[in-house]
Parts: structure tokens; sequence; C-alpha cells
């Protein structure tokens, strides 16, 4: 083949133009556009993606990078983007300063700003509770014919007609900070407004919380209908949404205008805050006050100061009431934007639900707060970076990471990068992107916001040297690949009403591009005359005016990044205080923990800023102390219980001890053998036969500790003065061991453990006697069904390990470890010898969990046998069906034909996903509410036999 003649050589000085190079020189302004240094293999990389993407590009009619669009020799700005044609790139808000391009202005699809917006929906399903009393009447027909059959006479009787509980009024903020959520606002309305859950609904907005006329609190919103401002089931709710961040400034301590007007909504009628920033967040806004939980007083609907709650003893020092003043504070509910939020809200306020929320305690207006934080120094970008790499979710990390592709960017392109690419991300973690330091909000125009924003919405703008913290986390895929699917997503929605202000080049455009702004879409011909039917709101071209300087970061707080993972994880039972001047045996513990903390960081290689341990004390007012506990959990290394008696009474450190040792039965399922990573130390003397059995199966030698430690305990040790230098020892062999845990095989960490849903270890204690069977059906390799996949089987049912090559270990096994952490005594069974006992007519001595393959019910035996188990009826037995969620071979039978009745009894126990368990973990959460309602079937069934008591199997 001739080889063809090489292109003439380019003269010096001469620009390289898209037009005439290729597609080489088509894409060298786009990698020149990102701004990073590319190695030779990342440039290959782009070169090969860019000539996929001309392929494609080509193949749907598209007409690939505008001719001459960012070339770096033109001199007039209209010649490098030429005639404008359709098919162009699309642009954000651009920079003020330097030069820019011509263009014309469009309007971008908006993706959804409320996430999960369909699951808060049915969160608040219990406030469409009834008002049986209501307004409007109804032809009771009962009533008509009983007095028809009395009197002969056909009169209509009527009584009053059921009705939705509440009329709603939401007060929308609209202080500065709060335009950034002003479509997740709009959208909570909607979904309030679609449940169906109220009488009436309005909508009041106000950026200014100065009181009232006539009151220092101000009237409730919308008034208070007919009932009464002190009626004791008030019918109006009221919900204020804001980020208490600019309309609360100055009320931390209650004084403010925003906390004396929410003080006096809530002192008439039922009110909620709604905060889109994550509870973490909390404490650094205008939401700096006291957390408690709050818990229902029996009668649904009740007003603030009916909620019950306790105090916090350092709230109660920094915010103490005046005397003789009853109301000084009041319990706000605050809720998240999260499903899980709004439904303990719904349930605390409707259905008594003792759980109860999360709620502030507001003081009464006039009334003194503490006094205010000293102001601390502003921290820098890198500061700011760093801190929010280390505090931030992994949602709001991933997305801060793809919006940094841009310097600049409209809120609503943040929620189609959300959207499309971040699906998992939730309000908060969108949240902690925004007021995480990060970004301020700019106008279109380039000018601050310090009242509200322009026709065209909120802009974010990186701080300087931010995005430099974040590039070494943005590949060059992912640029591409954010711009591809914001691409498509605005062609797939062109049409869509409403939207947020874009920009694309044109010759005869009358707004303008800076020269340095990088295109976050491609919008074919078609897309673009979608495009244009949307509203186009003015965007004026960059200016030549300086860049203001950003305001300080709404966080404000930042501390030193440090790393979140603690060393050790300290687990102890509260001990009540004697009365109310008592020692409070809590501070010794505390003590005992810095001692502790001290001992471990002077011993461990940890960094600077690292944790060395942690304890429920350090979980700051506003945070939610259940997700707090369960990410502790999850990722901390080493776990030391403080024995006491009081402790294995304890269904709290029953819940650490379970969600921690779980990890290692995880990680042993896959075949690896962690050392035993709890730790525990002797708190009071404490005898074997007060330790249920899954302590007394910890191996643990107290040699090292001294023998007063072996017989009175770290308490004593403390407490008397002749003992001091045997605590300094039994602390430092502690340490020791923590460490010698700790680096010899750590756990690797987990997703955040869902703590509130975790049984207790200790629970089972309080049992009777009788043992846990489990037994095993499913085939083996010498019955295995034909053209069924032989790696998940071995010699005997008991091989059957249905997560291969996830788990190395057999699923029996693996329940075996489950149940011995739940504190169980186990018998491992077989499907033969419990056919055998029924044919026999012996009763069941306990109950049973049959671990069933679906493949077993293709082996005849199996199918006969579980068929003779279902018609037995015996109580207590419960199935679980496991299988890998990759295993594509499916079984033809259905279970619940070959054994209904245990199919429909654990069902009923479990839910579809006891016949479902797809992965390790489902089947880790299935199983301890397996054993739960095995035992309480079988003890039910048994007489109700108290805890303890003997008893004697029928038979």
């Amino acid at each position: 083949m001739p080889e063809s003649p090489a292109p003439p050589p380019r003269p010096p000085g001469e620009p390289v133009r898209a037009g005439g190079g290729g597609p080489l020189a088509a894409v060298v302004p786009a990698l020149h556009g990102l701004g990073r240094e590319l190695d030779g293999l990342a440039i290959a990389e782009l070169l090969w993606l860019a000539a996929l993407r001309r392929e494609r590009a080509t193949a749907a009619g598209d007409t690939g990078v505008a001719e001459g669009a960012g070339s770096p020799g033109a001199a007039d700005p209209r010649e490098r983007i030429g005639p404008w044609r359709p098919g162009r790139d699309v642009y954000g808000p651009s920079a003020p300063g330097g030069e820019a391009l011509p263009a014309r202005e469009v309007s971008v699809p908006r993706a959804a700003a409320l996430p999960r917006a369909r699951e808060i929906a049915r969160a608040l399903r219990p406030l469409r509770r009834a008002w049986t009393a209501g307004r409007s009447t109804r032809l009771d027909i009962g009533a008509t014919v009983a007095a028809y059959a009395r009197s002969g006479e056909l009169l209509p009787a009527f009584r009053p007609a059921p009705e939705r509980w509440f009329d709603l009024t939401v007060v929308l903020d609209r202080s500065p900070t709060m335009a950034v959520w002003e479509d997740a606002g709009a959208e909570l309305v909607k979904v309030l407004a679609s449940t169906g859950a109220f009488r009436t609904l309005r909508v009041r907005e106000t950026g200014s919380w100065g009181p009232g006329p006539g009151t220092g609190a101000g009237p409730v919103p919308g008034g208070l209908g007919g009932t009464g401002a002190r009626s004791a089931r008030p019918r109006r709710l009221v919900l204020v949404f804001s980020d208490c961040v600019s309309g609360a400034g100055g009320g931390g301590g209650g004084g403010g205008a925003f906390w004396d007007r929410l003080h006096g909504w809530a002192a008439a009628t039922p009110t909620v805050l709604v905060n889109p920033l994550p509870p973490r967040i909390w404490r650094h806004s205008g939401l700096d006050l006291p957390a408690v939980r709050v818990t229902p007083p029996g009668a649904p609907g009740a007003r603030n100061s009916a909620l019950r709650f306790t105090a916090h003893t350092l709230a109660q020092q920094l915010y103490p009431p005046p005397e003789g003043l009853r109301d000084a504070w009041l319990p706000l509910p605050v809720v998240g934007l999260s499903p899980r939020a709004v439904s303990r809200w719904a349930r605390t306020l409707m259905r008594g639900d003792p759980e109860g929320c999360e709620a502030v305690l507001v003081r009464g207006p006039g009334l003194p707060g503490p006094a205010p934080a000293p102001a601390e120094p502003p921290a820098d970008a890198g500061q700011l970076a760093e801190a929010f790499l280390h505090r931030a979710s992994t949602p709001a990390v991933r997305l801060a990471v793809l919006c940094s592709s841009y310097a600049r960017l409209h809120t609503g392109l943040l929620h189609v990068i959300r959207q499309e690419l971040v699906p998992e991300a939730t309000a908060a973690d969108l949240a902690e992107v925004v007021v995480g330091g990060l970004v301020f909000i700019e106008t279109p125009d380039g000018a601050v916001a310090d009242g509200g924003t322009a026709d065209g919405g909120p802009v974010l703008s990186f701080r300087e040297g931010v995005r430099e913290r974040l590039a070494p986390r943005l590949g060059a895929r992912d640029a591409l690949r954010t711009r591809e699917a914001v691409s498509r997503f605005i062609a797939g929605h062109a049409g869509a009403p409403g939207g947020f202000p874009a920009l694309v080049p044109d010759p005869a455009g009358a707004a303008g591009i800076s020269a340095a702004a990088v295109p976050f879409a491609r919008a074919s011909d078609r897309t673009l005359q979608g495009l244009e039917a949307g509203p186009r709101p003015r965007l004026a071209a960059p200016s030549g005016q300086p860049r203001p300087e950003p305001p300080p970061a709404v966080s404000g707080r930042v501390r030193a990044p440090a790393d979140d993972r603690p060393y050790f994880f300290l687990s102890y039972a509260h001990t009540p205080r004697l009365g109310t001047t008592g020692p409070d045996v809590n501070e010794s513990v505390e003590r005992f923990f810095r001692d502790l903390c001290d001992e471990v960081m002077a011993l461990a290689d940890l960094p600077e800023g690292a944790a060395a341990g942690f304890m429920d004390r350090q979980i700051g007012l506003g945070e939610g102390w259940s997700d707090r506990l369960g990410h502790v959990l999850a990722t901390c290394r080493v776990f030391v219980p403080l024995y006491s008696p009081r402790y294995f009474a304890s269904e709290t450190c029953g819940k650490e001890w379970f969600a921690f040792a779980q990890r290692s039965l995880y990680e042993r399922a896959r075949g690896v053998e962690p050392v035993e990573a709890i730790v525990p130390a002797l708190w009071v003397l404490t005898l074997p036969e007060q330790m249920p059995r899954v302590a007394r199966r910890v191996q643990f030698d107290s040699r090292p500790f001294g023998e007063d430690y072996t017989s009175e305990g770290l308490y004593a040790l403390m407490r008397l003065r002749a003992f001091a230098q045997e605590y300094r020892q039994a602390v430092h062999a502690l340490a020791t061991r923590i460490v010698e845990v700790g680096e010899s095989a750590p756990l690797p960490s987990r997703r955040t453990v869902d703590y509130l849903n975790v049984p207790s270890a200790f629970r089972a204690a309080t049992r009777s006697e009788e043992s846990l069977r489990i037994a095993v059906v499913a085939p083996t390799l010498r019955n295995l069904p034909e053209g069924r996949d032989p790696r998940y089987y071995g010699d005997t049912p008991d091989d059957w390990n249905p997560y291969h090559p996830e788990s190395a270990r057999p699923l029996a096994d693996v329940a075996t470890g489950l149940a011995f952490q739940l504190n169980e005594q186990v018998d491992v069974s077989t499907l033969a010898d419990e056919v055998t006992r029924v044919v026999r007519g012996v009763a069941s001595s306990g109950p049973l969990i049959l671990l069933v393959d679906a493949w077993a019910l293709r082996v005849p035996e199996l199918r006969a046998g579980l068929a003779a188990l279902d018609a037995a009826r015996e109580p207590g037995t419960i199935v679980l069906c496991a299988r890998h969620r990759l295993d594509m071979q499916v079984s033809l039978y259905s279970l619940e034909s070959a054994f209904p009745g245990l199919t429909h009894r654990s069902g009923v126990a479990l839910g579809r996903a006891a016949h479902g368990l797809t992965t390790l973990e489902a089947f880790g959460a299935a199983m301890p509410r397996a054993v739960e309602h095995a035992y309480a079937d079988y003890l039910g069934q048994q007489g109700d036999v108290p805890p303890g008591a003997p008893h004697t199997p029928r038979g």
C-alpha cells in the first residue's frame, strides 16, 4: 500500500486551527482547557476517547467540535467560533474580566432538587390521621335505619364527617443563604401538597424575622383557626424551612428575632423546623442550641410545650433558666430532608412513638443566652479543603470532586450532576458541598450575594486554591463522563418547562463567554431547538471589574483535619446518679478513658490529630447519636468493653457488642482469620456466672494487669490512693494489649451500622435453656440437579456456600457464628434427623432454622422431607432461603408450593426478604430476626414458658 504524502510543515508562529488539523487539532484545545498536568498515558486515553466520541457524534448527526472553537491564535473572538450553526458547547456563567466571546442565552432543564421525594411523602403518612368530628357532615346510614324502624318515618340522620387533622402553614425562609435551597423548598411544598395529609396548606415567605406587632414573638402564620391558641390539641401545624444561617444570625442562644418568633409559634401550636443541612453542621450555624430527644405525651397532635424531654447536664449549666419562669425552655423538633428523620417526627407527633425524635431547646423571647463563642481566625482554602475531605461523607466528596471541573457553576448544574452521577447523594450530602467552605454564593453578574440573587438564580464559585486540592481526585475520564452525562440529561429533557440559564457561542449574541470558560455540556441541533422554548433569564456579559472578595465560609468553625477513625471504642454501662447530689460514676469512666487515650497515643504510631479512642460522651449537641455510634462501630480497630454486672444487663451495651462482633464474623466468612479484636477490661468484680456465654468465650489473660486488678477491678484502683501504682500499671497493660491487637490484624472498615435495628448480644441470657438448631437443606455433589453449577456445593449439605466467591465458608458456619454472637447455644442438625423425629412423633426440643437452597426442591428426597416438616406444623420453625446476587441460574420450583405453611410463617415474621437473601450482609441482618421470631414462636406455643423456667418438651 503506498504511503500517504506527509502534510506540509506548519510555518513558525502560525496557530493550530481545528478546521485544518483533523481530530488531533480539534482535541488539543479541549486538553488545554482542562488546566491540569497530563502524562503520556492520560493523553493517549483522552485521544482515544475523543476519537470514539467523534464517531458516535457523526453517527448521531452531531457536528463534533465547533470549527475553530478554542483556537488560541484567532485575533477576533467572532472568528474563533465562526458562523453560528446548531450543535454547540454549552457554557455556564463566566467569570468577570478577560476577553469575552459573543454568545446567546438558552434555558437548560433542571433536575430534581429534593432527593428521595417519594420516600419523604410516604414518611408523612402518620399525618393523614383523621379528625373524627369534622366541620362537614355525612349521612349516618345506621342511625337513619334505626330511626325508621322505631318511628316508621324515613328521616335522614347525619353525623360529623372525619377530616384531616391539621391545617398546614409552611414558612419559607428567604434569607440570603437560603437562595441555594429555593428549588428544594418549592419541591418540598409540592410533596406536602401531594400527600393529601392536610386539610389546607398555606405558604408564607419571609426574609425578615423581626417581631410582629403587639407581641415579641409575632402571630402564628395563617392564624390559629377555630380551636384557639391554647387548645389541648391545636388544629394548625407550622413547618419552617430554614438553614438557620443568615436568618438565625445572632440567635445562637435563643435571643435573636428568629428564635423569638419560632418560640411564639411553638408555644401556641405544633411547630417543626426543617433544616437541609446535615446534623453535624447544625452546631456550626445558628442552630447551636441544646439538643434533646423529645417523646410524645400520649395524645396525638400535641403542641410543643407538651412534649417530654430531659435536658443534658451541660445544657443546664450553659442555659440556666431564671427563677419562677416555668416556660424558659421550649422543645422544637428539628427534621432533616431525609425520609427517616421525617418519619420519626411524624410518628412522634401522631402515633405516640416512644422512640421520639431529635429537637433543640429554644429560650423564651427577651431572655439572655450564653456568651457567644470567641471568633476563630478564618481558615485558608487548603485547610477548608482538607477539613472537608476528612469530615464529609463519601457522596459529598464525590460530588465536590466532579463539580471541581468548573470554576463556577449554577446550582441547577449542581443538581444535574448529583442526579446523574451521584444518585446516592442526599440533600445533606449536597448541603455539605455548599456550606463546607469550598464555595461561596454569587449572583450571575459576579457580585457576592448579600440579600438575594438575580433572576438567573445563585451561582457557586470555588474559592481560590480549593480546586487545586481536589484536582488529584478528579481523573480525566471523570471530567469527560461528567460532561457526557449532563449532555444526555439535557437532550432527554430539552422540552421541560423551567430551567436555569446557560450560554452557547453565537456571533450575533448579546451575552458573552469568558475565553477561559470550560463547557459543561454539548447540545445538538434538535436539543437546542428545545432549549429555545424555555425561559431565558438575562445574563450579563463578563465585565472588567475586579472580582469581589468571597465571604467567610458558612461552616465557620473549621478544625484542623483529623482522622475520624478511632483506634478503640470504649463500651460501658451508664450508672445512674444516687439522688441529685450523689457522685457521678460516669465521670470516673471518662477519666479512665482519657488516661487510656494518653497511653494508646504514646504507644501507637498515630498521626497528629488522629483519634485514639471514642466514647459516647464525645457526641456533640445536635449530632445524631445513633448514626455516629453506627459509624464508629463500623470503623474502629478495637472494641473495649468495661465488664460489670450492670454492663451485661444493658441492652445498649449488647447492641454495641453485636455490631462490632459482626465485622470479625464477616472477615472470617471471606476466608480471613482476624485476631480477636475485643479486649475486655474489668471495671468492677464480675463473676463468670454473671457473664453471658458470648463474653465467656472471649480469651483474655489478666496476669499483666496485677493481682489487685483481678480481685478489685479498675474502679476500685481509681478510687483508692493505695492502688495508684496498680491503676497506672493496669492502664498501661490494657493500652499495650489494644495496640498489639490493633497493629497485628486490624479489621477493615465497613458501611455504617444501623445501630437502632441491631440486636443485643446479651438478650438471650434470660431465655429458657432450649438450644437453637440449624439444619441445611441443599444438594450435594452426588445428587446435584443436572445443569446446576457445582461451585456452591460439597460432599455434605453443610458444605453449601451460596455466596461463593464472596464468602469462603459454608453458610452453616456463618449462621452458627451469628447465633453464637447472639448468645445462643446452637446444635447443628440435618434434614434427615428432623424428618425421622417427626415421623416417630417426637416433639421438637427447641426452635429450628432451616437454611434452604431453592435447588433442593429439584431433589425428590429433599422435597419430600420439607413437605413432611411443613405438614407437622411445629412451632418455632423458620425458613431462610439464600442465593448469590450474581447466580444467574434459577430453580423453577416454587417455595410456596413445596412447603406453603413454613413459607407463610417465615414471610409473616421476616417479610419477603427471608426468601431472597442475595448478599452476605442481607443474611447477617435477617439471621438475628429469624432467631428472635423462632424463639418467640416456640415459647409462645409452649404455653408462655417464663424465662429460665424448666421446660419438658411435648411427646
